[in-house]
């Protein structure tokens, strides 16, 4: 049950931040797709949330 917990919780925060990130969508224009994914798990502070999150789970 904790783990479908913290799923849930990474998901929220995915929808509240991630979906619709103008950061994201311009490093997607000027970088690629794997650019803006980069900065995103490596940069910005939401991506650090949701690898710590992430990290609960194993």
């Amino acid at each position: 049950m904790k783990n479908m917990q913290i799923i849930n919780e990474i998901d929220h925060i995915i929808q509240t931040y991630c979906d619709g990130c103008f950061v994201r969508t311009q490093l997607r224009k000027e970088k690629g797709r794997t650019g803006a994914h980069h900065f995103c798990i490596h940069e910005c502070t939401v991506g650090e949330e949701i690898k710590r999150k992430g990290k609960k789970l194993q």
